[in-house]
């Protein structure tokens, strides 16, 4: 499956816009994410392990919760929307 990065993440993914991942659960493909990108780690995960409340997880052009039982094929296009704040 493809994970696609946009906007202030991609520093943390070494400029790479798409990777393949293996599917699995959201919870599976996060910690391959971590796991190849270990700059992630406090940029999408709070102190507590869970993805940080400022992106949200996109599936296939959907907005979906960060269920990490969900399961995502071998077709399916992860992305992470961030929100941006400034002024």
């Amino acid at each position: 499956m493809e994970v696609h990065f946009s906007g202030l993440l991609l520093r943390f993914t070494d400029y790479e816009r798409t990777v393949t991942v293996p599917p699995g659960t959201v919870e599976e493909v996060l910690e391959v994410l971590r796991l190849r990108f270990p700059q992630l780690e406090s940029v999408l995960w709070d102190g507590h392990g869970e993805l940080r409340r400022v992106h949200r997880l996109v599936v296939n052009g959907e907005v979906v919760p960060p269920d990490p039982t969900r399961v995502l094929s071998g077709t399916d296009r992860l992305e992470f929307l961030t929100a941006v704040a400034g002024g």
